[in-house]
C-alpha cells in the first residue's frame, strides 16, 4: 500500500481518490471546504461533489495543505486551472527533493497563457511533475466504469512508475515522456466542445458536428507541435479521445453550455448567470493569446471567443468558418 496525496475534492479529485484506493493505496485529501472534510472523515461520502457514491476508510481528508505535502510524494493536484498557481504557492514551502505533483485539471491560465506545467516551473523550479488526462468523466471513473487516460513525465521511468502506481483493473493509463500534448489535448477540447455543443443546439446537423471536431483537432495538433509536443501523444487518449468524448455528450458541461448558446443564439446572458466550472470559457481566450504568439491559426477557437466574448451571432460564426479559403486536407 502506497500513500497519494490529493489536494482539491471536487467531483474529479474524488472520483480520483477512489480510483486510487481501488489500486490499493492509502489516500489523505486537502479541500477547502470544511464541511466536505468533515462529510468525508465523518460519514465517508463527498456530500458537496458526489453525495451518491460512498468512500473507503482508506480515504481522509484535513484542511491543511501542509498535512498532504509532509503524508506523501505522489501528489494529484485537482484543484481547477485557474486556480492552479494559487493553490501551488500554497504547497511550495512543504515540497521536497521526493516530492511528484501529478497534474489533473485541464486548462490555460487565462492571464498569462502558461500551461499548468509552466507554472509549476515558475512556482516550484526544479520539482518533478506529470500530467494526468485522457477520455474520462469524472462520475463513470467515479462508479468504476471502464476508463483509459494517459500519464506522462519528461521522464518516462516515472510516468511508467505512476502508470503501475495509479492502474487498476478499470481504470487504464498509458505513459508518456511527451507533456506537452496532454496539457494541449485537455484544454483546447473544452473550446471545441463548446463549439460542438453549439453546433448540436443551433440544429447545424451531424455532418457539421463531424467537421468541426475533425478541423478542430487539427487545432490541437498544431499548437501541440509548435511547442515541442508529438503527433501521436495527440492521436491517443489525451488528444483525440478526450475530444470525442468532451464533444460528443450532454454530460461534458462544456458541450452542454454550448448547446445552450445553440439553443438560445447568445453566450453573454449564459456566462453572467453560469455557476458551473465550464472550463473552455476560460481558456478560449489563453489558447488564442499563446497562438497568437506562436503565429498560429486557429480559427475554430478564434470564433468560439468571439462568439463568448464579442457578442458574435452564430450566423456570424458559421458563415465566418464556412467562407474560409478552400484548402488541402491536413494541417
Amino acid at each position: 500500500m502506497a500513500k497519494i496525496g490529493i489536494i482539491g475534492m471536487g467531483i474529479w479529485g474524488t472520483a480520483l481518490s477512489l480510483s486510487a484506493a481501488r489500486a490499493g493505496h492509502e489516500l489523505l485529501c486537502w479541500a477547502k471546504e470544511k464541511e466536505v472534510v468533515q462529510s468525508i472523515n465523518g460519514q465517508h461520502v463527498n456530500h458537496l461533489y458526489l453525495p451518491t457514491i460512498p468512500l473507503p476508510s482508506t480515504i481522509q481528508a484535513i484542511h491543511h495543505i501542509e498535512g498532504v505535502m509532509g503524508f506523501a510524494d505522489t501528489i494529484l493536484l485537482v484543484a481547477p486551472a485557474q486556480h492552479t498557481r494559487s493553490i501551488l504557492e500554497k504547497m511550495s514551502p512543504f515540497v521536497r527533493p521526493s516530492t511528484c505533483i501529478v497534474l489533473c485539471a485541464k486548462g490555460i491560465e487565462t492571464n498569462t497563457g502558461n500551461l499548468l506545467g509552466e507554472i509549476v516551473e515558475q512556482v516550484m523550479p526544479g520539482t518533478q511533475y506529470a500530467v494526468l488526462s485522457g477520455a474520462g468523466f469524472a462520475y463513470e471513473v467515479a462508479l468504476n466504469k471502464p476508463t483509459a487516460v494517459t500519464i506522462a513525465c519528461r521522464e518516462i521511468e516515472k510516468a511508467q512508475e505512476l502508470v503501475k502506481l495509479l492502474g487498476s483493473s478499470h481504470f487504464r493509463p498509458y505513459s508518456s515522456d511527451d507533456v506537452v500534448s496532454p496539457q494541449i489535448g485537455g484544454s483546447v477540447k473544452n473550446v471545441l466542445a463548446i463549439a460542438s455543443g453549439c453546433v448540436e443546439g443551433a440544429g447545424l446537423g451531424d455532418n457539421a458536428r463531424a467537421a468541426l471536431i475533425t478541423r478542430g483537432l487539427n487545432e490541437m495538433l498544431r499548437l501541440s507541435k509548435a511547442l515541442g509536443g508529438h503527433t501521436h501523444t495527440m492521436m491517443g487518449m489525451c488528444g483525440l479521445g478526450d475530444l470525442v468524448l468532451t464533444a460528443n455528450c450532454t454530460q461534458s458541461r462544456n458541450f452542454a453550455f454550448g448547446f445552450e448558446i445553440g439553443q438560445t443564439g447568445s453566450a453573454k446572458e449564459l456566462i453572467l448567470a453560469n455557476t458551473k466550472t465550464v472550463e473552455g470559457i476560460h481558456t478560449a481566450p489563453a489558447v488564442l493569446k499563446r497562438a497568437n504568439e506562436l503565429k498560429i491559426e486557429m480559427p475554430i477557437c478564434e470564433t468560439v471567443n468571439a462568439v463568448l466574448f464579442e457578442e458574435m451571432s452564430l450566423q456570424t460564426a458559421m458563415n465566418n468558418l464556412l467562407n474560409r479559403p478552400f484548402k488541402d486536407e491536413g494541417f
